[in-house]
């Protein structure tokens, strides 16, 4: 009954949770075999563009991989890199679970309760699509140019996409799966276990995926218009001195981060799935 009832679980999760679980080359009908080295070599193809056109500009605009690798032992060496890298993440991730926290109890309210949904949809129709940045002047008002002021942002700018994507979650649970899952003998913790939670983190997941990556933009922005660390500012004070190398260090420490966490995201959604979908999916 428990794989009847797993199976019943929100077509959406599915289809998500295989698609995370499902090498890309999979999903294409590609052959396997040395595919993995494949994102190696897309790597390594826009290294060597970088390299090559390295040679067409001066260093002070476009300094090669020899030039930004020798800048990041020198940041790596004063501890300068790391210290800005963990300002960056700790305001990112410290915002992004706070509006996460804040978001899905309110999204869950707007998808089961139609009062307070139709009384918030005017207000999160309006905030999302005023983007984050656009908020910097009230967040220095209200906050100061501490911590607080750029950890509001990283909250104002989860808050919506988390809690509509739950709100979504919550109304697309169909009741005919629930139905079906009680006629099967299941218990109310049951019909909630394998039916409800599944649709809801499917869609949750995604709008937190989503989140995060604006969430990456905003604290670059904020932290270039006021901070004191942080990787943002570490741009804003390299391009001060025409620093390019210490830009390029930068922004691929950015991407790195970023491409860490969607990973983290990625897995997170497969073991999930594996928790509520029978396995061998």
């Amino acid at each position: 009954m428990e794989a009847n009832m797993r199976s019943s679980a929100n077509p959406f999760w599915n289809g998500l949770v295989s698609m995370m679980a499902t090498p890309s080359w999979e999903i294409r009908g590609e052959a396997q075999p040395g595919s993995r080295l494949i994102p190696v070599l897309g790597i390594a193809s826009l290294v060597a563009i970088w390299w090559i056109m390295s040679f067409r500009f001066d260093v002070a605009v476009l300094p090669s991989p020899v030039v930004a690798f020798e800048e990041t032992q020198r940041l790596m060496v004063g501890g300068e890199l790391i210290g800005h890298a963990l300002a960056s993440l700790f305001r990112l991730l410290a915002g992004f679970i706070i509006g996460c926290l804040i978001a899905i109890p309110v999204g869950f309210a707007m998808g089961l309760v139609p009062f307070f949904r139709r009384m918030m949809e005017p207000i999160t129709e309006f905030f999302r699509f005023i983007p984050a940045i656009a908020m910097v002047v009230f967040a220095l008002i209200w906050f100061g140019i501490g911590e607080s002021s750029k950890i509001f942002l990283i909250v104002y700018n989860t808050f919506f996409s988390v809690a509509l994507a739950t709100e979504a979650g919550v109304t697309h649970v169909v009741p005919s799966r629930i139905h079906a899952v009680r006629s099967m003998g299941a218990s109310q913790i049951q019909v909630v276990r394998f039916v409800v939670i599944p649709s809801v983190i499917a869609y949750v997941i995604q709008g937190m995926r989503i989140s995060m990556g604006r969430a990456f933009a905003t604290i670059v922005s904020a932290e270039i218009l006021a901070a004191n660390s942080g990787l943002g500012f570490l741009i804003f004070s390299a391009r001060e001195f025409s620093k390019m190398d210490t830009v390029i260090v930068a922004i691929i420490v950015l991407g790195i981060l970023g491409l860490v966490i969607d990973r983290l995201f990625r897995r997170f959604t497969v073991w999930l799935g594996r928790e509520y979908l029978p396995s061998g999916i």
